[in-house]
């Protein structure tokens, strides 16, 4: 039996604030793009069956056009006669029982089997049982739905299972996002008779054990990524081998820094102008770091340059670190559209140990989601900001 083992397709991530003549956000219809490929080339290889292990929405509270993206490439998968097993995972799982998981909506569907109700469920697709353990609530849900898998699979004598699970292995704990919902899995699920074990959350194609595998995101969502390949992975369940399937060409660049000591502007730009040139930039999301640059080169900067540089690329960042300061390590930074989520646990947090009066708690959350959100819209929009 071969499957293929796809994760964090993140529908419904915007950035940037550029959009098209019909006014959709140009980064979110470049990853219904990239999906889209995905699934015609899912269709081509023509698997046993198809896993998504978690992230398939970037948000808990989809919009109208992730869901229908979802629908419409889910109808193509089952057209073709290949089966779909899905879990949710931390950022489209709802955080608390009272809530409806987006993935409701595609119940019954035909040929698709979704767990998404924080427990082990157990689909059964040829010769396989698929086990399923979605985002659960709490870090110590996790080893409870396991213990549960291994009983049922006791009681079924073994047999050709594939565990389908969402989280981060403690070997790559220090590599986590720090996102909400973000929890760490224990070595102990990857260990035993399972044919294969289909991880979701970390973005990178990794393998993590003998039968473990993460197959990483199909786009780039973070500077940290630019060097990945995405793509799915091609699983042959007999003999265990794994093979790499490409999707995406490299759009996300991380160029080397411009060493601009001693540089006037009119010699930075024909540097940045040399780099991009070099590199190509038409569509891409770029990154360009200007070190030891004068204030005086950078407030005389060309405005026109820059705009001819955005106009060029889908997204470009460019940051001067000015001679006259200490050079820092680099850390990725919180993604923008984190911003909300991660405010609302902290909230929830503080609120727990009974720093905030539970009567104004949903007020607070509220509010200050609110203003988190108008704060994270006006980070993805900002401009280089340079005099002509």
């Amino acid at each position: 039996m071969k499957i293929v083992h796809m994760a964090d397709s993140h529908l419904g991530f915007s950035a940037y604030g550029r959009v098209d003549r019909w006014g959709r956000n140009l980064r979110e219809e470049k990853i219904y793009q990239g999906f889209a490929k995905a699934v015609e080339t899912i269709i081509d290889l023509s698997p046993d069956a198809v896993v998504h292990a978690g992230d398939v929405f970037h948000h808990v509270r989809p919009r109208i056009r992730p869901l229908y993206v979802l629908q419409q490439n889910l109808e193509k998968l089952v057209d073709a006669g290949i089966p779909v097993v899905i879990i949710s995972g931390n950022h489209d799982a709802p955080k608390s029982y009272a809530s409806l998981s987006p993935f409701s909506l595609f119940e019954g569907m035909e040929g698709v089997q979704i767990a998404h109700r924080y427990r082990h469920e157990c689909f059964e697709v040829g010769d396989h049982h698929f086990h399923c353990i979605p985002f659960c609530l709490g870090p110590e849900d996790y080893m409870e739905e396991f213990r549960k898998m291994q009983e049922f699979r006791a009681e079924m004598s073994g047999g050709r299972d594939v565990l389908v699970m969402h989280g981060l292995v403690e070997a790559l704990w220090d590599r986590r996002l720090r996102t909400v919902g973000e929890h760490e899995l224990k070595e102990s699920f990857l260990k035993g008779d399972l044919s294969y074990v289909a991880l979701g959350h970390y973005h990178g194609q990794a393998q993590v054990a003998k039968n473990g595998w993460y197959s990483g995101s199909v786009e780039y969502f973070r500077f940290s990524e630019a060097g990945d390949e995405k793509g799915i992975l091609l699983v042959d369940l007999e003999s265990g081998r794994v093979e790499q399937i490409p999707i995406q060409d490299r759009y996300m660049l991380d160029l080397d820094p411009i060493d601009c000591g001693g540089l006037a502007s009119r010699e930075v730009e024909e540097e940045i102008a040399a780099v991009c040139g070099r590199r190509g930039i038409k569509e891409k999301i770029v990154r360009l770091r200007l070190t030891a640059l004068s204030r005086e080169a950078y407030r005389s900067l060309s405005r026109r340059m820059v705009g001819e540089l955005r106009a060029e690329a889908l997204h470009i960042e460019i940051l001067p670190e000015f001679s006259d300061e200490p050079s820092h390590q680099e850390t990725e930074p919180m993604a923008a559209e984190d911003l909300p989520q991660e405010f609302r646990k902290f909230i929830q947090e503080e609120a727990a140990d009974g720093s905030i009066p539970a009567a104004i708690r949903e007020e607070v959350l509220g509010y200050g989601t609110n203003l988190m959100a108008q704060i994270s819209e006006r980070r993805r929009t900002e401009r280089f900001d340079a005099p002509q």
